[in-house]
């Protein structure tokens, strides 16, 4: 079993509540999502980086069993081409958990009117328990999966 943790520190809301099919019906995978107070996108796991999604507004890390895990940072946010995003690690960096990924300026995002409502899924299939509720800080116990 493998501990997934808060990317961003903020409100946890189910996969249900999300504003976007792709993620509501958990077409990418399952987990849950965050509404984040905070700017700082931490790594939920430790692993690789396999995917940067150009822009910074997604991170998917792999970890050393094969658990791959998705931080989608708000919704529609691939049209916003980074603007609002600073990354702070390349593809195939090696991560550990806590390290800081991107951050985000929230009020940018709000200006913009994105939603910044952040999934955080399993895509590799595993199956995943939500274990994270309320307000979490970044790094505290969000999913467990394997």
């Amino acid at each position: 079993m493998t501990l997934v943790v808060a990317p961003v520190a903020g409100e946890v809301i189910a996969l249900d509540d999300v504003d976007d099919e792709v993620f509501s019906e958990r077409i990418v995978g399952d987990g849950v999502a965050v509404r984040p107070t905070g700017s700082q996108v931490r790594a939920p796991i430790a692993g690789r980086v396999e995917k940067l999604f150009p822009g910074g507004h997604g991170v998917a890390i792999e970890s050393a069993d094969g658990l791959q895990v998705l931080v989608h940072i708000g919704l529609e946010t691939v049209k916003l081409e980074g603007d609002g995003f600073t990354t702070l690690v390349e593809e195939g960096a090696d991560v550990a958990v806590g390290d800081l990924l991107v951050t985000v300026d929230l009020d940018r995002l709000a200006e913009l009117g994105i939603d910044t409502v952040t999934p955080v899924v399993v895509i590799s299939g595993h199956a995943v328990t939500v274990v994270g509720r309320g307000t979490v800080a970044a790094g505290d116990a969000l999913l467990e999966s394997g």
